[in-house]
């Protein structure tokens, strides 16, 4: 009886032993992943402000390498996005183009909403615009959006319908619905 109870004490003591090692194994292995995490984390916002720390050089050296390439790209930029309240240069080149193809044309303009769709370092606002023009055929049409394509403006096209004049379609004159819109700044 000794030995068994000297036994049980052995195992017993093996037991709490291995139990002990059992749950230092996993405090290791859970604060290990925890240490990753955390050294993951670390990483990220060192590369975060490194990024951010730079980001002045960047744009100083991107601004060097446009006016290499343009002096002018600045004016450029600026005149391409009006101000939301004075659209009347971007109205005035709608104007002349229909002039030029000699198309009757009508333009309405929606209310500015900020662009979400387009961020940056400026606030812009998004002003949707409904052209219709009526009276040109598809040749006529085709040479007005490759002259809308030219317009100093950032400005798109969202959406075009047309309603044929007669059963020949396009080759004859037609009214066409284009849905876009201009962006400018505040």
């Amino acid at each position: 009886m000794p030995t068994n109870k000297f036994s049980i004490k052995i195992i017993t003591k093996v037991a709490v032993c291995l139990a002990i090692i059992g749950i230092a194994v996993t405090g290791v292995y859970l604060l290990s992943k925890q240490i990753k995490k955390v050294n993951v984390t670390i990483k990220e916002k060192k590369e975060m402000d490194f990024l951010i720390s730079n980001r002045e050089e960047v744009n100083n050296r991107i601004k060097a390498d446009f006016i290499k390439v343009d002096p002018s790209y600045e004016q450029k930029i600026n005149a391409s996005l009006p101000p939301v309240y004075d659209i009347l240069p971007f109205v005035d080149a709608m104007d002349s183009l229909a002039k030029k193809y000699s198309v009757k044309e009508t333009i309405n303009f929606n209310q500015p909403v900020p662009a979400t769709d387009a961020p940056g370092p400026i606030s812009l606002m998004k002003i949707q615009y409904n052209l219709t023009l009526e009276d040109l055929n598809v040749d006529t049409f085709n040479n007005y959006l490759k002259d809308f394509e030219n317009l100093p403006y950032f400005a798109s096209i969202d959406s075009i319908s047309y309603l044929a004049g007669s059963k020949s379609g396009w080759q004859e004159n037609s009214s066409i619905n284009i849905i876009g819109s201009l962006y400018a700044h505040e």
